[in-house]
Formats: structure tokens, C-alpha cells, sequence
């Protein structure tokens, strides 16, 4: 079978992070093409990954119409997600898209429609998901080994706020994120949740911005800060389990700590993913560290293969669990502004 040809729109961090490193390492996919209105960051990356000028494009609708690309892989702020991803379907072509998945709940149950609609392959890069801890977790739980699960807790403690000398990029103005680390970080935490323990039903939150103000990226001038900082909050879940969320880039000390326990009435779990490879497992009332089977190792961008092969496993998070994930970042942001329990 011939390699899926990938095109990548967007050479920012997380293109350098994961996606990139991860589809050439993959099998049966090859980066292909690449796009980014940045040249600096555009020719980096390309000279990297071999991929020759003349698949090099500053406009992403090049690349979505590059008659040789059979998929597209979107790592670019939240406002372009959706527009991009359309662009995709119109053009017949399977797609992996970066979280958020839109700007609001409305945007991306359009988004899911028409991916429907076409009949068009497709996957959210809930990043977490695919890391062993997790998936094995997932598995334990539907053997029974949890019960009937009654609460979760959840961290995603970064420092990033305090980087020295960080400017306003993208994520810190509403017009371009909406979300702060609710949409950034937190998401990820509400799809392991639900991943893990089922559908929310209504949240309570408190939101905060801690740096207040920083120099715009093309000048000197402060400019004020739009998105929030940190994000608590309390969740309770459809089949009556309660959770507490807590989520911030102000947490010095924490490069990126994601951190997760499940309980249920015959036992429960709990994963630090710096650790990706281990969990605990309660065994006779006493948490044992326990190392994840091999089967349960892949890589998001190897799936992102699969799906388009027709291979996809039941742990791939799918544009439906982005909208589930989307309305309740809408309801963080909606309990925190009026200070009350939304129900979803």
C-alpha cells in the first residue's frame, strides 16, 4: 500500500513537537507537503523534513488543492481550525485537526455535519488519549476493575505564563483563541474525563488572568491580557460521579504536568503521563505501581494513518467528542462570567 501523503498547515510548536516527528516515524505516512504564512518557520521545517520548495506554500489552500495530497493535518490557532477543515472537505480530503476544534460549540457541530455529511475521515488531536496510561486505563475500566466509578481528579499544572521575556502571541488575544488555558490545556483534561468516566452534565468554574499584560509581538507596547490564566472547576458527570478539575500556567515548577485519578467503588487508578508508560492500580486497598502492556503503545499521527486506512481502534477521539469537549469549555466560560452551576 502507498504512503498517505500528508500536507501540514501550520509549523508552529506543536507541528515541531508531534506532529512532524511522529509522521515521519509513522507507517504509512510521509510528510508531503507543508504550509505556513510564516517563510522563516515554513523553510525550517522544510529543510528538516526534506520536503522540496515547490511543496512549500505560504497559503493553505494551495496545499489543500495540491492535487498529490491525500490528507491534511491542521496545527494552527483556534479561529482557522474550522475554515480550514472545511476547505478540507470541499476538497474530498481526510483531515486531523488540533484542539479546540473551533471557536464555539456552533462552529463545530457545523464542522461535524459536514464532515458527516461528505462522508469524510477525520480526528481530533486530543493528544493525551494516545498515550499508553490512558488507553490502558480506558481498558481496565471496561473490564469492571473500577465499578461503578463515583470521582475524578485531574491537574495540568505549566509555568508558561512566567517564560521569561513572552509576548502576546495568539493565545493570549480572544479574536484568535477565544479559550485561554481552559481551551488550551483544559480541554485535554475533559476529554480524558469523559473518555474515562462518561459524559459531564454540568460544570462550575472559576477562571483568572495572573499576567495582566505583555509586549505585543511587534513592538514594544504592552497590550492587555484576554485569555485566562488558570481555570478551576467542578464537574458532575451523567451517571452521578463527581470531578474536580484544576488547570494553570502559573504554576512554577511544572513544565507540563498532567495528572489524573479515577475512582470507583471496587477501585480505582491514577497516572502522572510525564510517566506515560505506568499507572496505579488499587490492589487489596494499596495503589501498585503497574507497567502499560505493549499493545496499548501507538503514537496520534499512526492513528491519524489508521483512520484513514480503515483501521482506526475504538480509543480514537473523533469530531464528536470534540463538540462534547467544545460545549463544555462554552459552559466554563459562560459559569465563570455569571457565577453559577450550567447544565449541559
Amino acid at each position: 500500500m502507498a504512503n498517505i501523503r500528508i500536507g501540514v498547515i501550520g509549523c508552529g510548536g506543536i507541528a515541531n513537537s508531534r506532529h512532524l516527528p511522529e509522521i515521519e516515524k509513522s507507517n504509512g505516512g510521509e510528510i508531503y507537503a507543508l504550509c505556513d504564512i510564516d517563510p522563516k518557520a515554513l523553510n525550517n521545517a522544510g529543510d528538516k523534513y526534506n520536503v522540496p520548495p515547490e511543496r512549500r506554500f505560504e497559503n493553505y489552500m494551495d496545499l489543500i488543492k495540491c492535487p498529490e495530497v491525500d490528507a491534511i493535518d491542521i496545527c494552527t490557532p483556534n479561529y482557522l481550525h474550522c475554515t480550514m477543515a472545511h476547505a478540507a472537505i470541499a476538497e474530498g480530503k481526510p483531515f486531523c485537526i488540533e484542539k479546540p476544534i473551533g471557536m464555539n460549540y456552533d462552529e463545530v457541530i457545523q464542522l461535524k455535519k459536514a464532515a458527516d455529511e461528505a462522508n469524510i475521515k477525520s480526528m481530533v488531536c486530543f493528544s493525551y488519549r494516545f498515550m499508553p496510561a490512558v488507553r490502558y486505563a480506558k481498558w481496565l475500566i471496561q473490564q469492571g476493575n473500577l465499578g461503578e466509578i463515583n470521582a475524578v481528579y485531574a491537574q495540568y499544572l505549566k509555568s508558561s505564563a512566567f517564560i521569561k521575556g513572552r509576548r502576546l502571541d495568539w493565545r493570549f488575544e480572544k479574536r484568535y483563541a477565544r479559550y485561554g488555558v481552559s481551551g488550551d490545556l483544559g480541554v485535554h483534561l475533559i476529554d480524558l474525563a469523559t473518555f474515562l468516566a462518561g459524559d459531564i452534565q454540568k460544570i462550575y468554574a472559576d477562571t483568572g488572568i495572573v499576567v495582566k499584560e505583555r509586549k505585543k509581538l511587534d513592538s514594544e507596547e504592552y497590550a492587555p491580557v484576554e485569555t485566562d490564566d488558570y481555570c478551576n472547576f467542578l464537574a458532575k458527570f451523567k451517571n452521578g460521579a463527581s470531578a474536580t478539575f484544576s488547570i494553570t500556567r502559573c504554576a512554577p515548577g511544572n513544565a507540563n504536568r498532567v495528572c489524573a485519578e479515577v475512582y470507583g467503588n471496587k477501585g480505582g487508578i491514577r497516572f502522572d503521563l510525564n510517566k506515560s508508560d505506568t499507572l496505579e492500580v488499587c490492589v487489596n486497598d494499596k495503589m501498585v505501581p503497574t507497567e502499560v502492556p505493549k499493545e496499548f503503545f501507538t503514537t496520534q499521527m499512526q492513528e491519524f494513518i489508521n483512520v484513514i486506512n480503515g483501521k482506526a481502534d475504538e480509543y480514537v477521539p473523533t469530531l464528536e467528542d470534540g463538540c462534547k469537549g467544545q460545549k463544555i469549555l462554552d459552559a466554563i466560560l459562560d459559569s465563570a462570567e455569571t457565577g453559577t452551576w450550567i447544565t449541559l
